[in-house]
Protein backbone atom coordinates (compact mmCIF):
# COMPACT_ATOMS: atom_id res chain seq x y z
CA UNK A 1 0.00 0.00 0.00
CA UNK A 2 2.96 2.38 0.64
CA UNK A 3 4.24 1.92 -2.91
CA UNK A 4 1.01 2.87 -4.41
CA UNK A 5 1.00 6.10 -2.12
CA UNK A 6 4.26 6.64 -2.99
CA UNK A 7 3.87 6.31 -6.85
CA UNK A 8 0.83 8.28 -6.61
CA UNK A 9 2.72 11.20 -5.03
CA UNK A 10 5.66 11.18 -7.88
CA UNK A 11 3.06 11.62 -10.53
CA UNK A 12 1.08 14.33 -8.88
CA UNK A 13 3.90 15.67 -8.51
CA UNK A 14 5.91 15.43 -11.97
CA UNK A 15 2.67 16.55 -13.80
CA UNK A 16 2.54 19.79 -11.68
CA UNK A 17 6.36 20.80 -13.68
CA UNK A 18 5.74 19.63 -17.07
CA UNK A 19 6.40 22.46 -19.66
CA UNK A 20 4.79 21.79 -22.92
CA UNK A 21 7.00 23.62 -25.67
CA UNK A 22 6.53 23.59 -29.54
CA UNK A 23 9.61 24.85 -31.54
CA UNK A 24 8.99 26.16 -35.34
CA UNK A 25 11.66 27.54 -38.05
CA UNK A 26 12.02 28.91 -41.39
CA UNK A 27 13.82 26.04 -42.87
CA UNK A 28 15.61 28.07 -45.15
CA UNK A 29 17.07 30.38 -42.67
CA UNK A 30 21.07 30.03 -41.66
CA UNK A 31 21.05 31.39 -37.90
CA UNK A 32 24.73 31.39 -37.87
CA UNK A 33 24.15 35.02 -38.98
CA UNK A 34 22.54 36.50 -36.01
CA UNK A 35 25.32 37.93 -33.31
CA UNK A 36 22.52 40.83 -31.77
CA UNK A 37 19.28 41.05 -30.48
CA UNK A 38 17.11 43.66 -28.69
CA UNK A 39 13.29 43.77 -27.54
CA UNK A 40 10.57 44.40 -29.95
CA UNK A 41 10.08 48.15 -29.72
CA UNK A 42 6.51 48.07 -29.45
CA UNK A 43 5.58 44.80 -27.50
CA UNK A 44 2.25 43.86 -26.60
CA UNK A 45 3.12 40.91 -23.96
CA UNK A 46 0.00 40.97 -22.22
CA UNK A 47 1.86 40.44 -18.82
CA UNK A 48 1.74 43.02 -16.35
CA UNK A 49 4.94 45.42 -16.02
CA UNK A 50 6.73 43.81 -13.14
CA UNK A 51 6.35 40.56 -14.77
CA UNK A 52 7.51 41.66 -18.55
CA UNK A 53 10.16 43.06 -16.45
CA UNK A 54 11.24 40.03 -14.97
CA UNK A 55 10.73 38.47 -17.96
CA UNK A 56 13.26 40.38 -19.95
CA UNK A 57 15.59 40.25 -17.43
CA UNK A 58 15.64 36.85 -17.60
CA UNK A 59 15.66 36.45 -21.02
CA UNK A 60 18.73 38.56 -21.64
CA UNK A 61 20.37 36.67 -19.31
CA UNK A 62 19.90 33.68 -21.46
CA UNK A 63 20.43 35.42 -24.47
CA UNK A 64 24.00 36.25 -23.21
CA UNK A 65 24.88 33.06 -22.15
CA UNK A 66 24.53 31.98 -25.44
CA UNK A 67 26.73 34.26 -26.91
CA UNK A 68 24.27 36.84 -28.39
CA UNK A 69 25.18 40.87 -27.50
CA UNK A 70 22.56 43.44 -27.19
CA UNK A 71 22.33 45.82 -29.72
CA UNK A 72 20.80 49.04 -30.30
CA UNK A 73 20.92 47.89 -34.39
CA UNK A 74 20.02 44.15 -34.07
CA UNK A 75 20.23 41.20 -36.11
CA UNK A 76 16.97 39.64 -34.47
CA UNK A 77 14.30 41.14 -32.51
CA UNK A 78 12.50 39.33 -29.58
CA UNK A 79 9.30 39.46 -28.69
CA UNK A 80 6.82 37.89 -26.03
CA UNK A 81 2.91 37.20 -26.54
CA UNK A 82 1.31 36.25 -23.54
CA UNK A 83 -2.33 34.59 -22.48
CA UNK A 84 -3.61 32.55 -19.52
CA UNK A 85 -6.02 30.21 -19.40
CA UNK A 86 -7.29 28.49 -16.51
CA UNK A 87 -8.76 25.08 -16.97
CA UNK A 88 -10.19 22.28 -14.45
CA UNK A 89 -7.46 20.27 -12.49
CA UNK A 90 -5.79 17.75 -14.98
CA UNK A 91 -5.14 15.57 -11.59
CA UNK A 92 -7.68 13.34 -10.57
CA UNK A 93 -8.29 10.07 -8.80
CA UNK A 94 -10.08 6.71 -10.28
CA UNK A 95 -12.62 5.35 -7.93
CA UNK A 96 -14.38 1.99 -9.09
CA UNK A 97 -16.68 -0.91 -7.41
CA UNK A 98 -17.54 -4.51 -9.01
CA UNK A 99 -18.56 -7.36 -8.11
CA UNK A 100 -18.86 -10.93 -10.05
CA UNK A 101 -20.06 -14.02 -9.73
CA UNK A 102 -22.20 -16.55 -11.49
CA UNK A 103 -21.20 -15.75 -14.57
CA UNK A 104 -22.43 -12.31 -14.12
CA UNK A 105 -19.96 -9.28 -13.82
CA UNK A 106 -20.63 -5.71 -12.86
CA UNK A 107 -18.56 -2.66 -12.14
CA UNK A 108 -19.12 0.77 -11.90
CA UNK A 109 -15.98 3.42 -12.02
CA UNK A 110 -15.49 6.98 -12.15
CA UNK A 111 -12.96 9.72 -11.47
CA UNK A 112 -13.00 12.40 -8.72
CA UNK A 113 -10.71 15.56 -9.25
CA UNK A 114 -8.17 16.75 -7.38
CA UNK A 115 -7.98 20.33 -6.44
CA UNK A 116 -9.27 23.44 -8.15
CA UNK A 117 -9.17 25.22 -11.39
CA UNK A 118 -5.58 25.63 -12.43
CA UNK A 119 -4.32 28.61 -14.26
CA UNK A 120 -1.95 27.98 -17.40
CA UNK A 121 0.00 30.65 -19.32
CA UNK A 122 1.10 30.38 -22.66
CA UNK A 123 4.20 32.36 -23.96
CA UNK A 124 4.70 32.84 -27.27
CA UNK A 125 8.86 33.76 -28.06
CA UNK A 126 9.45 35.18 -31.87
CA UNK A 127 12.41 35.82 -32.95
CA UNK A 128 11.95 38.29 -36.22
CA UNK A 129 14.73 39.48 -38.86
CA UNK A 130 14.93 43.03 -38.30
CA UNK A 131 16.35 44.03 -42.08
CA UNK A 132 13.50 41.57 -43.65
CA UNK A 133 10.46 42.20 -41.15
CA UNK A 134 10.01 38.11 -40.97
CA UNK A 135 9.57 35.86 -38.27
CA UNK A 136 11.87 33.31 -38.32
CA UNK A 137 12.11 30.89 -35.63
CA UNK A 138 9.38 30.41 -32.46
CA UNK A 139 8.76 28.73 -29.57
CA UNK A 140 5.12 28.57 -27.72
CA UNK A 141 5.26 27.54 -23.97
CA UNK A 142 2.64 26.45 -21.77
CA UNK A 143 3.02 26.27 -18.32
CA UNK A 144 0.99 25.95 -15.19
CA UNK A 145 1.03 29.65 -13.56
CA UNK A 146 0.43 31.06 -10.09
CA UNK A 147 -0.49 34.27 -10.55
CA UNK A 148 -0.19 35.46 -7.04
CA UNK A 149 3.22 33.67 -6.29
CA UNK A 150 6.08 35.62 -4.63
CA UNK A 151 8.44 37.85 -6.95
CA UNK A 152 11.07 35.33 -6.77
CA UNK A 153 8.97 32.20 -7.52
CA UNK A 154 7.77 34.35 -11.17
CA UNK A 155 10.98 34.62 -11.67
CA UNK A 156 12.27 31.67 -11.40
CA UNK A 157 9.17 30.54 -13.45
CA UNK A 158 10.17 32.87 -16.28
CA UNK A 159 13.62 31.41 -16.31
CA UNK A 160 12.22 27.65 -16.72
CA UNK A 161 10.17 28.45 -19.43
CA UNK A 162 13.04 30.63 -21.33
CA UNK A 163 15.26 28.14 -20.69
CA UNK A 164 13.26 25.45 -21.79
CA UNK A 165 11.99 27.80 -25.26
CA UNK A 166 15.43 28.29 -25.83
CA UNK A 167 16.49 24.82 -25.44
CA UNK A 168 16.65 23.97 -29.59
CA UNK A 169 17.60 27.65 -30.42
CA UNK A 170 19.32 27.79 -33.04
CA UNK A 171 18.27 24.83 -35.17
CA UNK A 172 20.40 21.77 -36.49
CA UNK A 173 20.54 22.68 -40.37
CA UNK A 174 19.90 19.52 -42.03
CA UNK A 175 22.11 18.53 -44.07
Amino acid sequence: MKQIILLFFMVVLASCGVTNVVHDYDEQQDFSIYKTYDFYPEMESGLNDLDLKRLLEVTEAAMQARGFIRSETPDIYINFKSATAKEPSRNSVGVGVGSGGRGVNIGIGGAIPIGGPQTYLELTTDFVDVKRDELVWQAIAQKQFNPNASPNTKTDFFYRIIEKSLVKYPPKRKK
